[in-house]
């Protein structure tokens, strides 16, 4: 990857959409067939020739720190942590120093993605905008407007309209997948404090500096935004698996007078007792299914224990001790 070998996550985010599973976990922690998400994310990125990483924190901060030094990945990894939030633009300004003076990737911490992230540099560099988003088609998602030559029009319904309505200059209306490569030119635009870095990028718009899109084909990007999309996520991936679309982590114990059906992933240490029925769940690490408790598209989280049934829930502890 030519002259871009650093990147950074946002990881700072409280999750509040994701809540109540982000009242005991950061997004970044939440578990992917037995891993972290940020550990996925890291794998992506080594393998794709980044070699240092700098990783924003805030919300539950000790607890991802804590994580990520015990982590081995031959990246690079440093962690800043934001003692008040300061928004995706303030936390990639807050950390100008580990990023230098070259281009670098920047990714949000609640995506997974399988990305040929060689061909967005390869594009980006072709043509050095400010910034490059790669950007796909997701519906529910699309509020960018693309000129058909790539340059970015505007975001969340500011661009210009044409006489029929229609956004003009024949412009496509996509998503971000929260994918992007960004000079160090964009510093210099971000204010100080708490800031959003597509409100940036609108304004660079207006003055005729606009970044540009990569527009992404396939299954390239998911989120872990909601419990629901976290278990889509899960459900995607297990269905896919030539192993089966049950995963057990290894120190995961499952008994043999339990039941398993759909798909499941089941964390270290969790655990399924005699008689248990489960169906598109997830378990989280000590996460517990008791005796004749049905679990069926639901999501336990560390060390909760389902004594009933649960169809379409989520089971959080979430004590005092546990928060920041």
């Amino acid at each position: 990857m030519n002259r871009v070998t650093k990147a950074m996550i946002l990881a700072a985010g409280f999750g509040e959409r994701a809540r109540p599973l982000s009242l005991v976990r950061p997004k970044p922690l939440f578990p992917i067939l037995g891993r972290p998400l940020i550990a996925h994310t890291l794998d992506w990125l080594a393998g794709c020739g980044i070699q240092e990483v700098v990783i924003n924190t805030h919300h539950l901060a000790a607890r991802l720190e804590q994580y990520l030094a015990g982590l081995e990945t031959g990246l690079n990894i440093r962690t800043v942590r934001e003692e008040k939030i300061l928004g995706t633009g303030g936390g990639v300004r807050n950390a100008r120093p580990f990023l230098g003076p070259e281009p670098f990737v920047v990714i949000n911490g609640d995506i997974l993605t399988d990305l040929d992230l060689a061909a967005v540099v390869a594009a980006h560099l072709a043509h050095r905008p400010p910034a490059t988003l790669v950007l796909h088609d997701c519906p529910r998602f699309n509020n960018v407007a693309v000129a058909p030559d790539g340059p970015i029009r505007g975001f969340r319904g500011r661009w210009p309209m044409g006489t029929d309505g229609r956004p003009a200059g024949r412009a496509r209306i996509l998503a971000f997948t929260g994918v992007q490569i960004v000079e160090p030119e964009v510093f210099g635009r971000i204010p100080e404090g708490f800031s959003d870095l597509i409100e940036t990028y609108q304004e660079m718009i207006g003055d005729g500096r606009p970044p540009r899109a990569y527009v992404a084909d396939g299954p390239a990007w998911r989120e872990v935004g909601t419990p629901a999309s976290y278990l889509e996520l899960q459900a995607e991936l297990l269905k896919g698996r030539p192993e089966g679309p049950v995963f057990v982590a290894p120190g995961a114990r499952v008994s043999s007078r339990a039941v398993i059906e759909g798909w499941a992933s089941l964390s270290e240490g969790a655990v399924v007792e005699p008689g248990a029925y489960i169906k598109d769940a997830v378990l989280w690490p000590g996460a517990r299914a008791a005796a004749g408790a049905r679990v069926i598209g639901s999501v336990l989280a560390d060390g909760a224990a389902a004594r009933r049934d649960l169809v379409g829930e989520v089971l959080v502890e979430a004590e005092e001790s546990k928060k920041e």
